[in-house]
């Protein structure tokens, strides 16, 4: 069949998420060289300038590639919550160790969570939420995502002797409308308030050598788990 239900696939896709974690973290480490580059020519503090048409253009392209981090702090923060949840190992070569150590007797069911891998990828997850903030019109997309739902939400639950009396005075519309803007108007200056907190850790997590640090602890602790099977910090928890 051309069209299929997608659900399988979805289930699968996640289900891949929880069990390769250190490939999430790994893939963090990368997003952290991309904040790196687009802050370096952002600022033009570290590199030498270029040509501005040349460098807008580079510094442009990776903001676009920093906001992908929204969508991969999602699946980071699945995959450490999903782990930590589970108890699913970070890597087949973490699971293959423990079953030569007696601990598991084989990769399907070794439920062996290693958790600073799982609080790690929570960690990196929430910071990519951060990052962009300074970037991104938060207040204003909350609201209009608010103001949004809102409307839906009204319109499926009034009655139809309401829609029918709100006639008698107003457009049903534009009182939908009015409804939608309202509730954006609202949410967004609510929003704007407590944002300005959020603002100062992103503009702490935008400094170059915090994403320096953050992508070396990425990228030992992710390859470590991918080739070697062992983490940066024993598991004391268990």
């Amino acid at each position: 069949m051309l069209f299929q239900d997608p659900w399988p696939l979805i289930q699968d896709l996640f289900e891949w998420i929880a069990h390769s974690q250190s490939i999430m973290v790994v893939l963090s480490g990368m997003m952290c060289l991309v904040w790196i580059g687009y802050e370096v020519n952002r600022r033009g503090s570290i590199l030498k300038r270029k040509t501005d048409d040349f460098e807008f253009d580079i510094t442009k392209f990776l903001r676009g590639l920093s906001y992908l981090g929204i969508i991969l702090g999602i699946i980071c923060i699945w995959a450490g919550a999903t782990g930590l949840i589970l108890k699913i190992p970070p890597s087949d070569k973490y699971a293959e160790n423990l079953i030569t150590q007696g601990i598991c007797t084989d990769i399907a069911t070794c439920s062996a969570v290693d958790h600073f891998t799982c609080i790690w990828l929570i960690f990196m997850g929430v910071i990519m939420f951060l990052k962009p903030i300074n970037d991104l019109p938060w207040a204003g997309i909350i609201g209009l995502f608010a103001g949004a739902a809102v409307a839906i939400i009204v319109s499926m639950i009034i009655p139809d002797w309401a829609v029918e009396w709100i006639a008698g005075y107003i457009n049903p519309k534009w009182a939908l409308i009015i409804i939608f803007l309202v509730v954006a108007a609202i949410v967004g200056l609510t929003v704007k308030f407590w944002i300005d907190a959020l603002m100062m850790i992103s503009k702490v997590l935008s400094w170059p050598p915090i994403a320096v640090i953050l992508m070396v602890v990425c990228f030992i602790q992710g390859f470590a788990l991918w080739i070697w099977g062992v983490s940066l910090i024993p598991n004391l928890l268990t």
